[in-house]
């Protein structure tokens, strides 16, 4: 079972890396966009807006059919919808046609993370779940800084064609994949109840509704840093694009570093008390903050490095506790609805707007005054993470029959 089990982790870990290098691909590409399309900085941040509407509200139908039909189709196919539309980016004449074939990227991406979650979460033992969890979720990292790394490298629009071609190539590996039956229980029918009724039912659980005001707030964070980064560093600190894809890259090993320390963690705390995961999700939170506020105030230098470094680490325990988290307060049969409840909120609340509103804030003030909007979501992120934790033990027997 081991060795199956981490072939199907490796290969969702590289279906998970190839979707977030497609919908990061445009970030370092401002400057081609802008002379192809004369837009202003909230037209490219509206882009990322368009990709991930679609991207939050399909999460919500690929969870409840991920409970329901064969997991390894699902992602199959939206891999395969993810990169025809993505090639299709590279003859958009005008910057609505990209924002439409943006719009059906994220649609097809959408298909990978609730999924895999319901399968990952299914094959390992419980004390080891958040540790191999954060093996799939260094896609998050490593896919961004790909998508991020092959758009500086050749532009568009030739980045948006080749990445295509990892889609379509990781689609295919999925559906060859050895991946268990859904861990229903034994005579639960499954078609229990309609998506939005199933919807409702799992937003009544306490601690699941709070785990979402959270990780929403979370995303807004995340999704205004990401896509705002390299023009604040740029703009802001006066560096160059070789000097602010170094300081990146070198934030990126404190992400790899919290990503994996993060899960580990969190499996530990979780040894000892209940809701040690969510407890580890909300100090990664809160030790983000200051670390954040740093990264805007201090110039280029050693200081900023160290503040950046520091940040990512933080900032990246939240990200396999979650997933884990969620799969201990869903009932068995509807886990994959559960996962995709809480992306949905995560990217159509939380990520979707953040990279406009940051954008639109730049406009009217300036990206340094912008940047401290993703920090104000990440004290909002530790304090509903916080209120989450009384109810986790008592939501968690209930989900497994025990109450």
């Amino acid at each position: 079972m081991k060795p199956r089990a981490n072939t199907i982790l490796a290969v969702l870990a590289l279906a998970n890396l190839v979707s977030y290098a497609a919908r990061n691909s445009l970030f370092a590409v401002y400057d081609d966009l802008r002379a192809h399309y004369h837009v202003n900085d909230a037209t490219l941040g509206l882009l990322a807006t368009v990709f991930l509407v679609p991207h939050a509200l399909a999460t919500l139908p690929y969870g409840w059919a991920g409970d329901r039909y064969d997991r390894r189709r699902v992602i199959a196919v939206g891999l395969v919808l993810a990169a025809i539309a993505g090639a299709l980016g590279a003859v958009a004449g005008d910057v609505w046609t990209l924002a439409l074939t943006r719009a059906l990227v994220g649609l097809g991406a959408a298909a990978v993370v609730p999924i895999a979650n319901s399968i990952i979460t299914q094959l390992f033992d419980p004390a080891v779940k958040a540790s191999r969890m954060s093996i799939f979720n260094l896609g998050v990292l490593f896919g961004g800084v790909a998508g991020l790394g092959v758009g500086a490298a050749i532009g568009f629009p030739a980045v948006v064609i080749v990445l295509a071609v990892p889609c379509v190539v990781l689609g295919l590996a999925v559906l060859a994949l050895p991946v268990p039956p859904h861990p229903r229980q034994a005579g639960e029918p499954t078609q229990s109840l309609a998506m939005f009724a199933e919807a409702r039912t799992l937003w009544r659980i306490r601690t699941l509704r709070y785990l979402i005001i959270s990780v929403t707030a979370m995303a807004f964070a995340s999704g205004g840093y990401i896509a705002w980064l390299i023009e604040f560093v740029e703009k802001d600190k006066g560096m160059t694009r070789e000097g602010a894809t170094s300081l990146l890259s070198v934030a990126g090993i404190g992400a790899v570093a919290g990503i994996v320390i993060g899960g580990r963690l969190a499996d530990r705390i979780r040894a000892r008390t209940p809701a040690g995961r969510l407890w580890t999700i909300a100090l990664g939170m809160t030790l983000s903050i200051p670390c954040a506020a740093l990264c805007i105030i201090l110039p280029a230098g050693t200081g900023l490095y160290i503040a950046g470094i520091a940040m990512m680490f933080f900032f990246s325990w939240y990200h396999a506790p979650v997933a884990v988290s969620v799969d201990d307060l869903a009932p068995p049969s509807r886990v994959a609805a559960a996962q995709g409840l809480v992306i949905f909120a995560m990217h159509l609340i939380g990520t979707a707007p953040s990279s406009y509103v940051v954008g639109l804030v730049a406009d009217q003030t300036s990206l340094y005054t912008a940047m401290w909007v993703p920090t104000g979501a990440l004290v909002v992120a530790a304090l509903a993470m916080a209120a989450a934790t009384p109810s986790f033990e008592r939501d968690h027997q209930t989900a497994r029959g025990v109450l």
